[in-house]
């Protein structure tokens, strides 16, 4: 899964049992992300099927994906230099 430069969702599921691309959702009207030099807040929530992606505190994209509650997070740049800083992986109760 990864986000675009609006926080867009998409990436690779399970559909039927087979790996297939999706879009996580229609693509947001506004544009949540702040300028090259300043830093996003990315939220990932997974709640059962429920994936939930908030940018700077604003809902951004939301999708369920029923066969697939459980896997792997990616975090990853289409072709941009990209830098994290304060990661963090809570599993909620």
């Amino acid at each position: 899964m990864g986000a675009g430069n609006d926080g867009y969702l998409f990436g690779q599921t399970l559909v039927g049992g087979k790996l297939t691309a999706k879009k996580f959702g229609p693509k947001p009207k506004v544009n949540r992300i702040k300028p090259p030099g300043e830093w996003n807040i990315y939220e990932i929530w997974c709640e059962g099927p429920k994936i939930t992606l908030l940018v700077n505190g604003d809902v951004s994209s939301e999708f369920a994906v029923p066969e697939a509650l459980k896997g792997y997070l990616g975090l990853e740049a289409e072709g941009f230099l990209i830098e994290f800083r304060n990661l963090k992986v809570k599993l909620l109760p």
